[in-house]
């Protein structure tokens, strides 16, 4: 075998949990249209990449090395991971055995254990669903097109109704699944990765898992996605984070405990932030001294046009930006997405209301600092 980026499975780093026995496997595959060819095997643990490959020989090639539990892994015909048309499949303990003689990547018989052949369940329902969605799409379109208003409403009700049976059938293959590692990948790839489910529906979802999967990789990922989506929601303890005031200095969010805080996302070139920020000045002098403060988060590329709206504007209060304007990684957590906007939190961190401007910040105060 050939090393190609980094060690391969059976060198996995130490901080694999010890106490897990890693799982021996092999993968055999009948490649007979890709002679004298390389194929290479992908795969991820704790957010570093692994590639092996292996040379294809007399039609047939084979991998094989240990895991940590069964997971994903998918194959590629270049060394670079992204790279498309790639195989994807589950890895259990044992052999696995991929089939490529075949005019279609799509069409590959792939055969191994239990996860893989959950996987491929999960495949084919998708698959199903993806289809009948295609099909009320050209129909919808071709109504628009004929100006066929009756059907375009019939076929946008159609369409909700099968978005609707997608959730039930994602949650009833999660629910007959509960010990695959598949389930916790369907919660990371398709629930806590979209705004299509509720931060409740994810709960209701990962609440069905056995506790040996939420311990899995992707049980994990999607435990951390739900935190996530908790830290940014009304009621929950807002996400913590760290960025730099104009001199450098780091400041947390946390270092706020026990001030209510208001997060301003403001940028010197943004109208209606510019236009916002003497409601946020009089609300800052009014209550200051009562324990409310600001904290301004910019969306600005150009450090000397923030800081002159710093001073001509006479925020106060302290001010940090990565000056990566719309790529704000603070932006990013709270999947801020246009500006202004604001989120008031609480002295104990937690997020008590978000998008407070003019009368509506002045009510929010004066009701708790009454």
């Amino acid at each position: 075998m050939n090393r190609v980026k980094i060690l391969f499975l059976c060198f996995l780093t130490a901080g694999i949990i010890a106490a897990q026995k890693p799982l021996a496997f092999t993968i055999e595959g009948n490649a007979k249209n890709y002679k004298n060819t390389f194929i290479y095997l992908n795969h991820k643990w704790d957010e570093k990449s692994f590639i092996d490959s292996v040379k294809v020989v007399d039609g047939k090639f084979k991998f094989a090395g240990k895991t940590p539990e069964s997971n994903m892994y998918w194959l590629t015909f270049t060394n670079n991971p992204q790279t498309q048309p790639n195989i994807i499949f589950y890895v259990d303990a044992g052999k696995t055995t991929i089939n490529m003689d075949t005019d279609s990547l799509q069409n590959l018989n792939i055969s191994g254990g239990q996860s893989q052949k959950d996987y491929e369940e999960y495949k084919i329902l998708m698959l199903n669903f993806s289809m009948k969605q295609q099909e009320i799409i050209a129909q919808y379109n071709s109504a628009r097109s004929a100006n066929d208003m009756a059907t375009m409403q019939a076929k946008q009700a159609e369409f909700e109704k099968l978005t609707a049976g997608v959730k039930e059938g994602l949650k009833n293959f999660i629910k007959n699944h509960s010990k695959s590692p598949v389930s916790g990948f369907i919660i990371y790839s398709e629930y806590a990765n979209t705004a299509n489910f509720t931060m409740k529906e994810v709960e209701e979802v990962l609440g069905l898992l056995d506790k040996s999967i939420l311990q899995t990789k992707f049980g994990k990922l999607a435990q951390e996605r739900l935190n996530n989506m908790r830290g940014t929601t009304v009621g929950y303890p807002a996400t913590n984070f760290t960025q730099n005031s104009p001199d450098g200095k780091p400041i947390k969010l946390s270092d706020y405990k026990g001030k209510v805080v208001l997060v301003d996302f403001w940028a010197s070139w943004c109208g209606p932030c510019r236009a916002e920020n003497p409601n946020v000045v009089a609300a800052y002098q009014k209550y200051k001294s009562k324990g409310f403060t600001v904290l301004g988060v910019s969306f600005d590329q150009n450090k000397e046009a923030w800081l002159k709206a710093v001073e001509k504007d006479q925020l106060t209060w302290d001010q940090v930006s990565d000056l990566k304007g719309w790529a704000n990684e603070v932006g990013r957590i709270y999947n801020i997405t246009s500006i202004p906007q604001n989120l008031l939190i609480d002295k104990d961190g937690k997020i008590l209301d978000k998008n407070l401007r003019g009368p509506a910040l002045e009510e929010k105060l004066q009701e708790i600092f009454k």
